[in-house]
Parts: structure tokens; C-alpha cells; sequence
């Protein structure tokens, strides 16, 4: 994919993904914060676009309720019921899966982007990243109705990329 290609979703006036000193700038901000926000990372058509395709969607995600604890890890009978590592915290919300959007999808052709893994990569102070072999969990869209939520937890991987819509 070229960096037209790619232009006709990623705002790259604001976020020039190929820009050296951009891309020093976003993993230093990283290192120092733990986190970082690209603001008017996608073009406000994308965005609309993306927000359409997801509503349209919504009707095949599988809807969920379970606890854990923030490592995502079993209660430990070793330490008492209010140990962090016994503390469950409620995640309730829905999801579809990579094989349930659209191969036209922006978010398909930005995850398949050598520039976009190539930019997360830099940030992240990986040599190359490879796409997510689970046919099912390389995207995944998040669906929360009122009074569900995505409880606090910290991630089995290194780093996620999370687009908030």
C-alpha cells in the first residue's frame, strides 16, 4: 500500500507517519507517559465511515459478562479475598470479531499498512511487526451500551493499539 493509499484514511498532515522526528517525538512521548494519543489521527470521513460500518455491524456482536482481576489471571487462594490478585472487576460488553468487518474496512487496510506497523513498530521499539496469526483477533470492534464497560486490566501483550471512535 502507498502513502496515497493510505492518505485516503490516516490524516497525515497531522500524524506524518514516515516523519523521523514525528516519530522520535511519539515514542518519547511513550517512554515518559505510558501511553500516547495521535488526536485527528484519521480523516473525518474515515471517521464517519468507520462509526456507519460499526453501528451497521452492531447486530452480529457477540455480547458478554464475566470478572477478573487486573492481571487477567486466577484468584490466588493464597492471599485474602480483598488482595488485588482477588479483586474481580466486571467487564461486560460486546464484540465482532476480524472475520465479521468488512474487507473494505479502513481499519483492515490501516492494520495491513507496511507504513502504519512500520510507524507502531518505531514507537514501540520493535524491529517489524508481523499481523496477528488468530484469523480472529487481529481487530476486533468493542461495542459498550449503557451501563456496560471494559473493566481496568493490564494486557498480555507488549503494547495495544486502540482507536476510539
Amino acid at each position: 500500500m502507498s502513502t496515497a493509499d493510505l492518505e485516503r484514511f490516516v490524516n497525515l498532515e497531522a500524524c506524518p507517519l514516515q516523519n523521523v522526528k514525528f516519530v522520535q517525538k511519539c515514542n518519547e512521548t511513550l517512554n515518559i507517559e505510558g501511553a500516547l494519543t495521535l488526536k485527528n489521527f484519521l480523516n473525518e470521513e474515515t471517521v464517519e465511515q468507520l462509526v456507519k460500518e460499526a453501528k451497521e455491524n452492531q447486530h452480529k456482536a457477540f455480547y458478554s459478562n464475566s470478572t477478573h482481576n487486573i492481571y487477567l489471571t486466577p484468584q490466588d487462594e493464597n492471599f485474602p479475598e480483598d488482595h488485588i490478585f482477588n479483586t474481580q472487576i466486571t467487564s461486560s460488553k460486546g464484540c465482532i470479531t476480524t472475520d465479521q468487518i468488512p474487507d473494505s474496512s479502513a481499519l483492515k487496510t490501516i492494520y495491513k499498512s507496511d507504513i502504519f506497523k512500520k510507524f507502531i513498530a518505531e514507537i514501540v521499539g520493535e524491529k517489524i511487526l508481523y499481523e496477528y496469526e488468530d484469523p480472529l483477533s487481529s481487530i476486533n470492534v468493542h461495542y459498550a451500551k449503557e451501563g456496560q464497560e471494559l473493566g481496568w486490566h493490564f494486557d498480555n501483550s507488549s503494547f495495544a493499539v486502540t482507536l476510539l471512535l
